[in-house]
């Protein structure tokens, strides 16, 4: 049997992060123009959770019919007065585990992307569903020798 990669070998690593001092507008120009559905926050480089995309399209539903605050104001407030959109329940990954250990994730939280973090908790990248997809792709395309 082949020997599996770590999920360091297949994860995100150039990613778009905010802190908890950057405002909700940089959340939402980073998922509208880079095209993503999650981002992760981060401070001082430790993981802290993970906005996405579904829960700030839901805030900005309900925000449009509360007259009581302007999406306006509230879009330039930073992300620590939005820490209710912070998942903080996201499972992590840790640079050393298997690629098993992913799909299991997967499987098992039916998430779409989860962090991957060393052992002191800095985010080091992330792994989607699509990165396992592409690496079965790669993997089932190969031509037997």
């Amino acid at each position: 049997m082949k020997k599996l990669p770590k999920v360091e070998e297949i994860m995100s690593k150039d990613l778009f992060v905010v802190s908890w001092n950057d405002t909700l507008r940089k959340a939402l120009d980073l998922i509208r123009i880079e095209k993503i559905r999650h981002i992760p926050v981060v401070e001082n480089g430790k993981y802290v959770g993970m906005i996405e995309e579904k829960r700030l399209n839901e805030y900005i539903r309900k925000k449009i019919y509360d007259p009581e605050e302007e999406i306006e104001d509230a879009e330039f407030s930073t992300i620590s007065d939005f820490d209710y959109l912070v998942n903080r329940n996201v499972p992590i990954l840790f640079i050393g585990d298997s690629i098993l250990k992913a799909l299991e994730l997967f499987i098992k939280k039916k998430g779409d992307c989860f962090p991957v973090v060393d052992n002191d908790q800095n985010l080091i990248g992330v792994v989607s569903y699509i990165d396992l997809l592409l690496y079965t792709y790669k993997e089932l395309s190969e031509k037997p020798k």
